[in-house]
């Protein structure tokens, strides 16, 4: 008799907000929201466990080292920190699951922004790298630099972008092809705040759709995905 298979589908994600308080006095508001999926299978199971224990890491850094910071930074005139995790998925169609997730913590210094890119090869639960989406060739990372920069070109020469001097080494230097994620048009990178252009950019991002075949899951995936 043959069985179905039920698709994967997002279940409700996970959900977290404290208040720490000194007296009457905010130090501290924390919200995170993280993904979660209907536990179909093991390795659906295992994809829950790895953005479960992420946020944990976060939850813990909040409740304790971040949280003390606050207090020690507590005065009259002092306005209450915030630490917030959220994600936006990307892609989830074809076996294939993606999604990117920020963590902003405005704190008395500077705001600090984190953003990662995961994809996963479903119902399996395993990682998908963006070298097995692109084209199968050994000198896979020259025509990606090129789009790179062939983009950040296009954006300064139409003055939409504003890029540090020296851009062109800063793409190369600064490049990980763990800051990734796919969309419905194919892979896309990015880079972290204050890398390649200034903080006012956000996160360069860079469609690298015009590389590659259309979106199907890869034969293997096993590297780990990008961590927090």
């Amino acid at each position: 008799m043959k069985t179905t298979t039920t698709p994967p589908a997002l279940a409700e994600a996970g959900t977290y907000r404290q208040v720490f308080r000194q007296g009457e006095a905010v130090l501290l508001t924390a919200a995170a929201r993280w993904p979660r999926l209907e536990e179909t299978s093991p390795g659906i199971r295992r994809v829950n466990r790895y953005y479960d224990a992420l946020f944990d890491r976060w939850r813990r850094r909040w409740e304790g080292p971040l949280l003390e910071q606050a207090k020690a930074a507590a005065g009259p005139e002092s306005p209450p920190w915030s630490a917030q995790l959220d994600f936006t998925v990307t892609h989830f169609s074809d076996g294939l699951f993606s999604l990117y997730i920020d963590v902003v913590e405005e704190t008395a210094s500077r705001p600090r922004r984190i953003r990662v890119g995961d994809i996963w090869s479903l119902p399996a639960g395993v990682p998908v790298t963006l070298r097995e989406l692109l084209p199968r060739r050994r000198w896979w990372r020259g025509p990606v630099m090129e789009a790179i920069r062939s983009q950040v070109g296009q954006r300064v020469q139409a003055g939409e972008s504003i890029y540090y001097e020296d851009w062109p080494r800063l793409v190369s230097t600064h490049f990980s092809p763990q800051r990734a994620y796919l969309t419905e048009q194919g892979p896309t990178v990015f880079y972290p705040q204050e890398t390649i252009a200034p903080s006012l950019e956000g996160f360069p991002t860079f469609s690298l759709a015009a590389l590659c075949p259309p979106v199907s899951p890869p034969e293997e995936a096993t590297e780990a995905p990008g961590t927090l």
